[in-house]
């Protein structure tokens, strides 16, 4: 249970109200999925939304390093897995499986995140996942960013660094608050798919 309320929607302003959902839902139709996880409104946007000011402020950034940080899709997603995976937070995992899938990657690619087992993804993804690991630790050394370097230019690496970043932040907020998944957790394994 969470340990602050979450806001009503009936709470909010009209006009405000559509900031509790998601966004990645919009692009995908329910018939073209390849699996049965949902996104609609999250608990995460309902606990931010206790502060208009800061949820709007919140999707703005996000949205910014979701869309500027140079990434593909499948790249901006194995960064957000590999900082869920790592930060340990299954509410990020759970959402970000749904997103990932949606984008079109191969459940393949996502366990070999959950399962450490980076040697299964292209070169350049597996710098992605081992840059992500020892930024979530504070330890990202000169070696690790030549890795990612020997694939990225500057301005990609400092978006890798910007969504990281942010997903990690608020896997803390998450953890911290204790905000609930809206339905069962998909699972490290994907068990749950």
């Amino acid at each position: 249970m969470a340990r602050i309320d979450y806001a009503n929607p009936e709470g909010l302003p009209a006009e405000k109200r559509d900031l509790l959902d998601t966004l990645s839902d919009a692009d995908v139709d329910d018939d073209e999925r390849s699996h049965s996880l949902e996104g609609g409104t999250l608990n995460v946007y309902r606990t931010l939304g206790r502060t208009v000011a800061l949820l709007e402020g919140f999707r703005g950034y996000g949205s910014t390093v979701w869309l500027e940080s140079g990434l593909s899709p499948h790249e901006r997603e194995t960064v957000i897995l590999a900082t869920a995976y790592y930060a340990d937070t299954a509410y990020e995992w759970h959402q970000h499986v749904r997103v990932a899938l949606d984008e079109g990657m191969d459940p393949e690619e996502i366990l070999a995140i959950s399962r450490e087992e980076p040697d299964r993804l292209e070169p350049e993804r597996a710098a992605l996942v081992a840059y992500v690991e020892r930024f979530v630790d504070d330890e990202v050394d000169d070696e690790t960013h030549e890795r990612l370097a020997d694939h990225y230019d500057e301005e990609t690496i400092l978006g890798v660094c910007a969504l990281s970043g942010c997903y990690l932040g608020l896997a803390r907020l998450l953890q911290a608050l204790e905000v609930d998944l809206e339905n069962e957790f998909v699972g490290w394994d994907l068990e749950n798919l």
